[in-house]
């Protein structure tokens, strides 16, 4: 099995892993967002340790160049994600899907026409198409009423798209700076920085914002522990995937990710679809044809 096609199967494995890590999320309730996400970042970091020692696995003392590119990897991959989800309480569902779903578009603009690491061809053009039609129809009429009444305030509706979209570009760069890390460099390594970072931003927050901490109960601490072990299967496969195939095409397979979102919505939270979005669900699981089928 050739490079590529490994890489991009390993993409999709990280798309369901994101998609069950967002499940797990929304079964916690009870939690302050940012707190989730410490106890989160915490927990990931504590069992990226722990595997580390036990594979006496090197994450530092690299030469200068190396250091630099993980430390600004680690810093803008927990910025974005932060900023992902601070935008989501402030725009619609369909919206977020939108704007989120936009950072393989970046990767790829900024990887084949600034960059000009890659080029344009038949088979990405016709994902990238694909996609783009399977995401408008996925998302068009994916409004929920109560969330429409809540977005009444035009001033924090433009600051969440404009908070979204920024964390869309900055996973962008996030992809691109994951080919310019030595290939020496385990992949494990590459993760524990950004581990490290992401439990920074949300304590940040809730000390500013002076938020009450509250204990998670068993069940809570559960899932808190699971959804870290989600995460971090997610980004060992998609770090595995950006690293062996092409970030253009890489970074646009992981749009199966709505698709496998959409399962869970279906077969978990019993949530029924119209024909619309079952068809742009068809059209992203159609999208990775072009690059698998040769």
């Amino acid at each position: 099995m050739e490079f590529e096609s490994i890489a991009i199967i390993l993409q999709i494995g990280s798309s369901l892993f994101a998609a069950m890590t967002a499940m797990l999320l929304k079964l916690i309730q009870e939690l302050n967002f940012n707190q989730t996400l410490y106890l989160r970042g915490i927990s990931s970091f504590i069992l990226l340790i722990l595997i580390i020692n036990h594979y006496k696995t090197q994450v530092q003392g690299f030469d200068k160049q190396t250091m630099k590119t993980l430390i600004e990897r680690g810093l803008l991959a927990s910025f974005g994600a932060f900023l992902y989800f601070q935008g989501l309480d402030l725009v619609l569902v369909s919206e977020s899907i939108i704007l989120n779903r936009m950072s393989p578009i970046w990767t790829s603009i900024i990887q084949i026409l600034i960059l000009k690491k890659e080029q344009f061809n038949r088979r990405l053009c016709l994902n990238m198409l694909l996609c783009s039609v399977g995401i408008y129809l996925v998302a068009k009429n994916n409004t929920n009423k109560n969330q429409a009444n809540n977005v009444e305030d035009g001033y924090y509706h433009n600051l969440g798209i404009i908070l979204i979209c920024l964390a869309s570009i900055s996973q962008a760069f996030v992809n691109i700076l994951i080919q310019q890390i030595n290939k020496e460099v385990d992949n494990l390594a590459i993760c524990i920085y950004q581990s490290f970072f992401a439990t920074i931003f949300p304590s940040v927050i809730s000390l500013t914002k002076g938020s009450k901490f509250i204990f998670p109960s068993q069940y809570e601490a559960f899932l808190i522990i699971m959804i870290s072990v989600m995460s971090l299967f997610s980004g060992q496969l998609s770090v595995s995937a950006m690293r062996q195939g092409k970030l253009s095409v890489i970074s646009n397979v992981s749009q199966i990710q709505i698709f496998f979102g959409y399962l869970i919505d279906v077969f978990i939270f019993k949530v029924q679809f119209n024909g619309e979005q079952i068809l742009g669900n068809i059209l992203l699981l159609c999208s990775l044809i072009p690059l698998i089928w040769k």
